[in-house]
């Protein structure tokens, strides 16, 4: 046995096992033949939810790491008083665009993975036999979207964080480096996200003549249909249903 040594999550050791001599390992069967791999993807379709929601709780973190940064960090004056003393870097414009950036990619992400992991639910809890079927069927088209989407945006966004603290970003001595070297096995993890690709178009969207993507799109123009007489107050059901909040712009002091 050995340690592997990985570009990051160094708290989440693997190692290589190697079993048996030359003459190999007896293995046993466990549950029936033929039906491994039914039974492996039950396990595997959480995973890549959870996988996604680790893209978002890093991305998170890197989110917090450079507001907390751009708060204290003084460089260069405000560009509306040319000659003026240093201010705080999240006074200025693309730190702050970098910042929204990276708060609504975030916010996004984690509602898509709740709205995900609340179609699971309903698909063992549901009502009725319809519902639990519905709300599986929209549970089967979301996984490999929360495990793309989720992880690509976790890379993305601890990236800028690095962005923000400029060369001290690439410093280990400031932690940053570390989010997106955690970040970056997720779009590996449990099906490289090209694969989350291939599953989506070439499976999921084709389940039942293509049902399911079809009623989510015909949900969400449902609930966007009345915004041009009510205003952002259309949105509510939607707001309600993916779990999301209004945001603030982090504060400039």
């Amino acid at each position: 046995m050995s340690l592997e040594h990985k570009l990051g999550i160094h708290a989440s050791p693997t190692c290589v096992l190697q079993f048996g001599d030359e003459g190999g390992a007896i293995g046993w069967l466990v549950g029936e033949e033929n039906r491994g791999m039914r039974c492996m993807f039950t396990m595997m379709n959480h995973a890549r939810i959870n996988v996604g929601l680790q893209g978002v709780s890093i991305a998170e973190r890197a989110y917090q790491q450079a507001v907390a940064y751009a708060r204290d960090r003084v460089q260069s004056a405000d560009i509306s008083q040319p000659g003026g003393d240093g201010v705080p870097i999240i006074r200025h414009a693309d730190v702050r665009r970098m910042l929204m950036t990276m708060k609504a990619n975030t916010e996004a992400v984690r509602a898509l993975a709740y709205y995900n992991a609340a179609a699971v639910d309903r698909a063992h809890f549901g009502a009725s036999d319809d519902e639990r079927k519905a709300a599986q069927g929209l549970a089967d088209l979301l996984t490999p979207v929360t495990k793309a989407f989720a992880t690509d945006l976790g890379v993305e966004t601890t990236s800028l964080a690095i962005q923000i603290h400029g060369g001290m970003g690439y410093v280990e001595e400031t932690g940053v480096a570390q989010h997106y070297r955690d970040a970056r096995i997720a779009p590996i993890y449990e099906g490289t996200n090209g694969i989350q690709a291939m599953d989506l178009v070439g499976r999921k969207l084709m389940m039942e003549g293509g049902l399911h993507w079809r009623e989510l799109f015909q949900q969400i123009r449902d609930d966007l249909g009345d915004l041009p007489s009510k205003g952002i107050w259309a949105f509510w059901p939607l707001i309600w249903r993916m779990g999301l909040m209004p945001c603030k712009m982090p504060r400039s002091g």
